[in-house]
């Protein structure tokens, strides 16, 4: 058995790493990250436990891991069969800094009695001022909806405080991540920081009874996190949500008091649908709707989503996309992007050559993948790590022998500096496309897309 006895000390080898996939992450995987309450982090050297919701697979300990400012190297608490697959992914993990701890289902009697150790060794963790890192509910969601807090969460954290006899002072940071697309690269996301707090007030009650301090903990961290974000409880009809979203961010932004009475973070002056805290504000704001009219009216509600549904599928039908209908695709429009589109074609092209071997590797990954919310980290983790850096060390072998080493050196500097470029390209295309579609349709007077125009007003007409 590895040893982890020293996985909270400085590691400078680490630190390079994180410095070098923090930029990735940060500045080129995601378009833009927006982190709200970053004043609620305490100072570096304060004993934190950080606990988050999870949605989005590794995705979601990257957007912690680079959260901090101050170079702090938080220590993770991550499913334990996965340390089990085999010696080098084991230490592997433990250079990731990642602790391992087994449910039932995981692992023999052994493996769940090492969780002791675990415990024992996160709380002391805590106890020399660091920062520890859980996502409570032992799995990823697929989709903006919360599963219980499992009690492994509570069991290290009151273990921590016994193991100093109560005294140790330190604080729950609870955390929210939103992400305005979880499959895609140059996505947004935003991390929520909210208040931390101390757990002293359910002492006695451990002492007590510990099972009922552990539901009463993890209902405390569990509605802090909560209350930040967005829960879908109604699970059945989660993808109508999605397309609900969309189709009202715009609506929902433009009203004046849409927040009213909700628990925002700073101040809302960019109501831009395009920012992605105000995009999630608004979702949430939608789902509060969404629960009310569901308790008010149980037909409506009924109603709602399958006209919805119906609109979903015929977007899909139609290869149409919803914010196409929010402004009038006009035939100067088609021009312009059209015309963008043709002289940036030099810089798709070196960009395509310098890079799309790379891009599309990943999905070799992704075709037996049954998990979809493991898409975004195979997007990332393989092609920063493997595919990208291999890739440009093949091309400027081939430049140094075909030319020169600074044609070598000048090809490699062309593909970083249109990876970004490429990628837009693409996107624009296939946005312009659509925008093609849309027009046609329109022209057309096409029964099925003018169904589509009063479907879409239906449903924003009943969340306004």
């Amino acid at each position: 058995m590895i040893s982890f006895d020293k996985i909270n000390q400085f590691d400078p080898v680490y630190q390079f790493f994180n410095w070098f996939f923090r930029i990735d992450h940060n500045y080129i995987y995601y378009k833009e990250i927006q982190v709200i309450g970053y004043e609620n982090v305490p100072p570096k050297g304060y004993p934190v436990f950080a606990i988050s919701n999870h949605s989005n697979s590794v995705m979601d300990p990257l957007a912690l891991l680079y959260l901090y400012k101050d170079h702090r190297q938080p220590v993770f608490v991550a499913r334990g069969d996965v340390f089990k697959k085999s010696e080098f992914i084991a230490k592997l993990l433990r250079f990731l800094k990642i602790l391992p701890t087994f449910r039932s289902r995981d692992g023999g009697r052994e493996d769940v009695r090492s969780n002791l150790d675990t415990f024992d060794l996160a709380a002391r963790v805590l106890d020399e001022g660091g920062t520890l890192t859980m996502y409570p509910e032992a799995g990823h969601q697929a989709g903006r909806f919360f599963s219980t807090f499992k009690k492994g969460f509570p069991r290290i954290a009151f273990r921590a405080a016994e193991k100093a006899d109560f005294q140790l002072d330190f604080k729950i940071l609870p955390i929210y991540i939103y992400y305005s697309d979880f499959f895609n690269m140059r996505a947004k996301q935003v991390v929520v920081i909210g208040e931390p707090f101390a757990i002293d007030e359910f002492y006695d009650l451990y002492k007590a009874e510990p099972n009922k301090a552990f539901l009463a903990m993890n209902e405390k961290a569990r509605e802090a996190v909560r209350r930040m974000g967005i829960d879908v409880v109604d699970q059945e009809h989660y993808p109508q949500y999605e397309v609900i979203f969309h189709a009202c961010r715009s609506l929902i932004l433009t009203d004046p008091h849409a927040f009213d009475g909700m628990e925002v973070a700073g101040t809302l002056a960019d109501r831009d649908p395009k920012r992605p805290y105000a995009a999630m504000l608004s979702d949430k704001k939608v789902t509060a709707l969404l629960e009310q009219l569901s308790t008010d009216d149980s037909e409506a509600y009924r109603q709602l989503m399958d006209e919805t549904e119906e609109y979903r599928a015929g977007l899909y039908r139609l290869r149409l996309r919803d914010w196409l209908f929010e402004h009038p695709v006009t035939g100067a429009a088609v021009l312009g992007r059209a015309l963008l589109l043709l002289l940036t074609v030099p810089i798709f092209l070196v960009g395509a050559v310098g890079n799309l071997l790379p891009f599309k590797a990943p999905e070799l990954l992704k075709r037996n993948l049954k998990d979809p919310m493991f898409k975004s980290t195979l997007n990332f983790v393989p092609s920063i790590v493997i595919f990208f850096p291999l890739w440009y060390i093949i091309l400027f072998t081939v430049l140094c022998i075909c030319a020169t080493w600074w044609i070598g050196l000048l090809g490699i500097v062309a593909a970083l500096l249109t990876l970004i470029p490429f990628y837009e390209w693409k996107k624009a295309f296939v946005k312009w496309c659509g925008m093609l579609r849309f027009r046609r349709y329109a022209r057309e007077n096409l029964p099925s897309f003018e169904r589509l125009k009063i479907l879409r007003a239906k449903i924003r007409g009943i969340v306004k």
